[in-house]
């Protein structure tokens, strides 16, 4: 005889419930979910479910507490946190390996840059050159680099107006540095390296050229990767991350 099929529980199907209602639109990011007292009258659920179903949707991310007179759950931000997390731990059990990453970055990043080059407004090709403005003005005062060369990563994803791309783009960008090799910064000469890269990835989407751009990204990944392997066979200790 076939299993019985499980029954969810009612937690269970409140989580679902709320779930569709985030992934449908009709609760969209910022909105505060109704109290527990009227959710459990909506689902005709006790509180203790609801506040149960609550607990788990706040667990997966998908709503946090607020707290104070105006405080309560509201549906939450996309947040790539928990899947940095998730690999992390991956990559120090031993699972996941630097040359992987940078492996997965060369596949999605001179694409990204690609459409990028397609999709670009005069508004996005500005905000990309203030970044470069940006770096050179915090190259010359001693500036970190690397949060200014992560948002440029992070803003040519954005032009090219995939979600996805920007997520898995953000989420290399994020894990990379958080086990490899945290706080150390490029050299000046790799900085100038950087500099050039990202300059030449910029020109390319400012003119257009998806073929050139992703070229340009695909180079700087590879420079990246050069220099990470320089660092490791010179015993640098860790393999580090400076390099973006």
């Amino acid at each position: 005889m076939p299993a019985a099929m499980r029954v969810p529980r009612v937690y269970e199907q409140i989580v679902a419930h709320l779930e569709r209602a985030i992934y449908d639109g009709a609760l969209e990011r910022g909105d505060k979910l109704p109290p527990e007292r009227q959710l459990a009258r909506d689902v005709g659920a006790s509180r203790v479910a609801v506040r149960e179903a609550l607990r788990a949707l706040e667990h997966r991310g998908l709503v946090e507490v607020r707290h104070g007179s105006a405080g309560g759950y509201f549906v939450r931000a996309a947040d790539d946190g928990p899947v940095v997390r998730d690999l992390q731990t991956l990559f120090r059990l031993g699972r996941m390996s630097l040359a992987q990453l940078i492996e997965a970055r060369l596949a999605i990043e001179p694409a990204v840059a690609g459409l990028a080059a397609e999709r670009a407004t005069r508004d996005d090709v500005a905000t990309l050159h203030r970044n470069l403005d940006d770096r050179a003005v915090a190259t010359a005062t001693g500036r970190a680099l690397r949060p200014i060369d992560v948002a440029f990563h992070r803003l040519v994803a954005g032009i090219a107006r995939n979600p996805v791309h920007a997520v898995l783009t953000g989420v290399l960008l994020e894990l990379e540095p958080a086990v490899v090799a945290p706080g150390l910064a490029a050299s000046g000469r790799e900085g100038a390296e950087v500099d050039a890269d990202h300059r030449r990835i910029a020109e390319a989407i400012a003119a257009r050229r998806p073929q050139a751009a992703g070229v340009a990204m695909a180079s700087h990944l590879h420079g990246v990767r050069c220099t990470l392997e320089a660092r490791a066979a010179a015993g640098a200790g860790h393999l580090v991350a400076g390099a973006r």
